[in-house]
């Protein structure tokens, strides 16, 4: 059987299946379920203290660009958007206390890490829920900068403000509290950042000197869909969102934090199928966190998620995650590395196989095919970019490395070769 554990700062997860915070873990039973369903770690659903936070926003989800199947109720579509609009735990972080230390030794009987996650506003606050968390028995805590969206409007006093996002922010204050917490507990802490938030290597690495053992990028950012019937915004407006499409800008922050920081960083957002697992570990992740596929799919699927990645393993003879961690991220290419490294190309067509359907032609914006009875690639104005070559129907077109750059840029300005002459040598013509 092949090896699914990870390391994830200090704790060894049997997995990196991780359950993020949200309605997932927000109950002892819930919790207990999500342990049965084989996550290698849960994260709680957050905990808050601004009263609002407890209350409102009423649960309300809305799936958009979701196509369903008559024939099969279990049909799930590999794109969609899903916007939300969810309060945090109904219970203060000081009674979610409770409901963790009634299921931490379930967890621990089944090899399941609890990471409990909460969102306090004054540094007394996140001292006191972080020991109680400690206490109840989490094996880490996620310190959550990212969400709740303070309630505008809504606050009964300034400090209602400061919370979720506030610190993603407000970057400073955030480490301050990293460095603090450190005093009282000894279990590992994860910063859980928000995509809204800047400069996310610098960020990272302050909070790693601080003392975080590592972060998990990202929450939900707001998003806005409209209604174009009725002219009216779904979901009321701009609310937290996510679904496959947002995985990319995932990954790439995943990648470059892991390059730079030497601690765990969790993926999150985005992150789907089984195959989005490996995308997230071999960008140099330690675990990733799934919500809202398991939300519409039930909990049967982390058996598939798991299931999957096992037979990917088999496929491609690793032995271990250890083996293709970060491999990604360690093939990255620096903007130096596209110059010295990257060879410029052109396309060729096999005339054997081109069908004359002129697709190529239709993407090409640099004047460089032509379509008869089949297509002609004229080399001396072709960039190199291959977008004909991936719509080509048939595979009918290659591409191939120039002999030099100077060829290259010769193609690149084909159409006004008069406004760069030092591409052309003195009596060179087009």
């Amino acid at each position: 059987m092949k090896d699914l554990s990870v390391k994830l700062g200090s704790l060894t997860l049997k997995n990196p299946i991780v359950a993020a915070g949200g309605p997932l873990a927000g109950t002892v039973q819930h919790i207990k379920d999500c342990v049965d369903a084989g996550f290698g770690a849960v994260v709680t659903k957050t905990a808050s203290t601004v009263w609002y936070l407890q209350r409102y926003p009423r649960p309300l989800y809305k799936l958009i660009d979701y196509k369903k199947d008559s024939t099969n109720p279990y049909f799930v579509p590999n794109d969609y958007n899903w916007m939300h609009r969810e309060h945090n735990s109904v219970y203060p972080p000081q009674q979610f206390a409770k409901i963790i230390k009634e299921a931490s030794p379930y967890a621990k009987e089944h090899n399941c890490a609890i990471i409990g996650s909460f969102s306090a506003r004054f540094m007394e606050e996140w001292i006191e829920i972080a020991k109680l968390y400690e206490e109840a028995g989490c094996a880490a805590l996620e310190i959550n900068f990212c969400c709740p969206f303070p309630p505008d409007g809504l606050a009964k006093s300034p400090d209602d403000v400061r919370v979720g996002i506030y610190y993603t922010k407000h970057p400073e204050e955030g480490v301050a509290i990293i460095k603090k917490l450190k005093e009282f507990v000894k279990i590992p802490m994860f910063v859980k950042m928000s995509p809204d938030g800047s400069n996310f290597e610098q960020v990272a690495k302050q909070l790693e000197e601080a003392g975080a053992d590592g972060v998990t990028m990202f929450a939900n950012n707001k998003v806005m869909r409209v209604d174009i019937e009725t002219g009216k915004p779904i979901d009321y407006g701009p609310a937290p969102g996510t679904g496959p499409g947002v995985k990319a800008l995932s990954l790439r922050w995943v990648a470059e934090v892991s390059a730079k920081c030497d601690f765990a960083v969790m993926g999150n957002r985005g992150a789907s199928t089984w195959q989005d697992a490996i995308e997230f570990l071999m960008s140099g992740a330690s675990a990733v966190q799934y919500c809202t596929p398991v939300m519409i799919r039930g909990l049967v699927y982390v058996k598939e998620l798991l299931d999957g990645m096992g037979k990917f393993m088999d496929r491609r003879g690793y032995n271990s995650i250890s083996e293709f961690q970060g491999v990604a991220m360690r093939q990255m290419y620096s903007n130096q590395d596209l110059v010295d490294k990257v060879k410029a190309l052109y396309a060729e067509v096999d005339y054997s196989k081109c069908s004359g359907c002129k697709r190529c032609s239709q993407v090409c914006w640099y004047d460089a095919i032509k379509v008869a009875k089949k297509a002609i690639i004229k080399k001396q104005n072709c960039a190199g970019c291959s977008l004909c070559s991936q719509v080509c129907p048939v595979n009918a077109i290659s591409m191939h490395e120039r002999d030099n750059d100077l060829e290259h840029f010769q193609a690149m300005s084909s159409a006004h070769p008069e406004l760069v002459p030092d591409f052309y040598p003195e009596g060179e013509k087009k």
